[in-house]
């Protein structure tokens, strides 16, 4: 009799799980206490749950056998777990009840009011990635937490606030903000109150962001950047979508998205004013500090319950997530209610008004993971034989592959980094220590590195000496926050260019000028690795020298528990060595300080990469020769920027003269395959089109075709030379595009993983 009663008891509880799981009911087997983060003991629970349904991720994550997995024993040794869960646990119908800290290697710097003590608040100190704890060290400046769940409150007219370091990478380290407060308007001697304020001062990339609450205007949020008028301030505000009665929680979900600052506020998108520029950049900053609170004495009163600073972009969808987290957070703490404080009251159309989130596709966007033991046998499989079973021959057809990029050079559109302006080629780039001895510098009237040519349509790349130190230059296809031109799977790149003529007895060993890449994936996700790749880097001990596909797998920007191995992989060139006839078998060898534009082609197909290059034939036309080929590596897949730098490096002996400092470029060119191109990926219905009068004068726009995504990305370009992007969907045409074919690549930066869709070509007439 027992047995069949247990055996009832059973089936009951499965029964319930299933029912409750799929109702995303507030209870769950895993977030015992309801408060929407799962703590260590919570963890083991949803470990030890997942290993049963996903074998292959079951693991002895409790090494130290106390019933508990922190965050450290679930990650050491292993891949983060968003990475290792199966993707059929997406369709799964078990669901699992989401948290904030779900998968921790989102989070760079969170608080959370579980995280003090009842009592005054001296330190509040911060979990993630980057810890950088709140603290107030005088007494009468400390706010309090008066009992749990109340949050952590600020008395009326009192001054009191928190101040936390400084985040010099803000804008890397802290793609997007989670805030959740309430705040008694009626409360308070002056009429606006700051609740956060990051990088307190006025420039670019500081009080970025900043909220403050004005009794008559409502909430204001901030984000500051550069731009060629100067400060760029992005500024939302709201005067009805927060309930400032003292009682009420409120959620704020921010951030930039691909150069467009967002912000929802209790579930409800808001906007700026005045329209938004289509670009957001800063300058670097130091000596800064932050502030949770308000310093004047006349704040209002207030508390929050959670601050969160997170990595990547988030699509629409998680921004949605986030907010209904928030919601069900501060409507199950029934210690709350009875406190007189009230949860987050979400519109009626959101996904979450009622539904806790659950783990779902959002949680799984797409990310590179290496494989180390393949990584080192492609690279311990490179043959220089085999490297070169082509070299001096005819190259591969590339008929599969059309343009879908193209600069001439025929504008000046190099343009600073940080300023806001550059909607093609962003110099110095991300990344301004790659220049060596020769330290990166941007654009600028004073020290000219970046020398354009309106009547021949080149570009020239310089080094300069100033006042005994050298300055290098370099642009990138994308700006300082990782936007812009990128090109992911089977690929070609192509530049032409020109060094200037040296013979090899006077030619300078520092010289350092280099074609390459960088996956931009690693200025979003901080936590994780860096992919570069340099199709050619030149050096002046050699002028027959090629270091070509020397292929890297970095450590992570910012120190973390995350990144597999902290510290480089190994890094393997698939060419190095002299292009003289005789070693390359390239008919009459190749110098590159030769006085003579050479286009150099890597073709990146699924199976084998290709290094091209053109010489003169008996008539001195360009001819395409093979160089080298090798196996092509998942690395040269992934998603691509395009960069090209001048530097010089550290151990050199003879100086080099002005004559002798150019790096010339006529153009640059990017394919990609025909069968790619013509792919809809979700969530777009049907492929881009393009409607309106197709003239010289007319205006014309691309219809997107896309299901539920607000914030979208038009590409324009005109056979394949970028005319701009944009937010907006339409485009101009001007006298220069007659006779062209033009095309709009829609990226739906709004949805997971920003697909990417292309019209068909439309001809413009006169």
């Amino acid at each position: 009799m027992k047995s069949n009663i247990k055996l009832i008891i059973a089936v009951c509880f499965i029964i319930w799980f299933i029912n409750d799981s799929n109702a995303h009911s507030a209870k769950s087997n895993f977030d015992l206490d309801d408060n929407g983060l799962y703590d260590d003991y919570e963890r083991k629970l949803l470990l030890d749950f997942l290993g049963e349904k996903y074998p292959e991720i079951n693991a002895n994550y409790d090494t130290n056998d106390d019933g508990k997995v922190t965050v450290l024993e679930q990650t050491t040794g292993r891949l983060p777990l968003s990475l290792r869960i199966p993707k059929r646990a997406i369709d799964s119908t078990t669901k699992v009840p989401w948290a904030l800290n779900l998968f921790p290697e989102w989070l760079m710097s969170a608080y959370f009011q579980e995280d003090t003590l009842i009592g005054n608040v001296i330190n509040h100190s911060s979990r993630g990635t980057i810890i950088a704890n709140a603290t107030q060290a005088n007494l009468s400046l400390q706010p309090a937490k008066t009992r749990k769940n109340n949050g952590i409150e600020f008395t009326e007219n009192s001054g009191q606030h928190l101040m936390m370091p400084g985040q010099r990478d803000a804008r890397w380290n802290y793609r997007w903000m989670l805030f959740t407060f309430r705040i008694d308007a009626n409360t308070g001697d002056n009429a606006e109150t700051i609740l956060l304020d990051i990088n307190q001062g006025e420039g670019s990339n500081k009080s970025s962001p900043k909220i403050w609450y004005n009794k008559t205007n409502g909430l204001s949020i901030q984000y500051v950047g550069l731009n060629n008028n100067g400060l760029d301030k992005r500024i939302m505000t709201t005067k009805n979508g927060v309930v400032a009665d003292g009682k009420t929680w409120n959620v704020i979900v921010a951030g930039i998205r691909y150069g467009q600052m967002f912000a929802s506020v209790n579930g409800t998108l808001i906007s700026s004013e005045t329209a938004q520029p289509d670009r957001f950049s800063g300058e670097w900053i130091s000596n800064t500090s932050s502030y949770i609170g308000d310093k004047d004495i006349g704040n209002m009163a207030w508390a929050y319950d959670s601050l969160v600073f997170g990595l990547t972009e988030p699509s629409e969808a998680m921004v949605q997530k986030m907010t209904g987290w928030a919601a069900y957070r501060l409507s199950t703490n029934k210690a709350l209610f009875s406190n007189g404080i009230s949860s987050i009251d979400l519109p009626n159309k959101h996904p979450y008004k009622s539904n806790r989130p659950v783990m779902d596709a959002e949680d799984f966007p797409y990310r590179y993971i290496h494989n180390e033991k393949e990584w080192t046998a492609w690279g311990s499989s490179i043959n220089s034989t085999e490297v070169k079973v082509n070299g001096g021959g005819e190259r591969v057809p590339t008929d599969d592959f059309e343009r879908v990029f193209y600069d001439d050079f025929r504008n000046n559109r190099v343009k600073a980094s940080f300023s806001g302006e550059s909607d093609l080629w962003s110099a110095p780039g991300f990344n301004p220590a790659v220049g060596g001895k020769a330290q990166l510098i941007a654009p600028n009237e004073t020290d000219n590195a970046y020398p354009y040519n309106i009547n021949e349509e080149k570009q020239t790349l310089l080094l300069i000496k100033k006042n005994e130190r050298w300055r290098g230059s370099a642009f990138y296809s994308v700006n300082d926050l990782g936007h812009g031109y990128t090109w992911s799977g089977a690929k070609i790149f192509r530049i032409r260019s020109m060094f200037p003529k040296i013979e090899q007895e006077n030619l300078p060993d520092g010289l350092f000028p280099a074609f390459w890449s960088y996956d931009p994936d690693f200025l979003f996700w901080r936590t994780a690795n860096r992919i570069e790749i340099d199709w050619f880097e030149f050096h002046g001990k050699n002028g027959s020298w090629l270091n070509g596909l020397a292929s890297h797998y970095h450590y992570a920007h910012v120190p973390n528990i995350f990144a597999k191995d902290d510290s480089s992989y190994k890094s393997y060139k698939a060419y190095g060595g002299e292009l003289t006839e005789q070693k390359s078998k390239i008919e009459g060898g190749l110098e590159f300080w030769d006085g003579q534009y050479h286009t150099w082609e890597f073709v990146i197909n699924n199976d084998i990469t290709y290094i091209n290059v053109t010489i003169k034939d008996e008539a001195g036309n360009d001819k395409w020769v093979e160089v080298g080929r090798v196996p092509t590596p998942p690395t040269y897949l992934e998603r691509l920027d395009l960069q090209v730098d001048y530097a010089l490096k550290y151990d050199y002996f003879l100086e080099p003269s002005p004559e002798q400092t150019s790096f010339t470029i006529d153009s640059i060119e990017v394919l990609q395959k025909t069968s790619n191109i013509i792919k809809i990926p979700k969530p777009f219905i049907s492929r881009p089109i393009i409607t309106g009068e197709k003239a010289v004068g007319g205006t014309i726009t691309c219809q997107a075709n896309l299901q539920d995504i607000t914030d979208i990305r038009y590409y324009w370009f005109a056979d394949g030379y970028p005319l701009t992007y944009t937010a907006t969907n339409t485009y101009d045409i001007t006298s220069e595009e007659s006779g062209k074919e033009i095309r709009c690549m829609v990226k739906a930066v709004g949805a997971l993983n920003m697909p990417e869709a292309w019209t068909n070509k439309v001809d413009i007439t006169q």
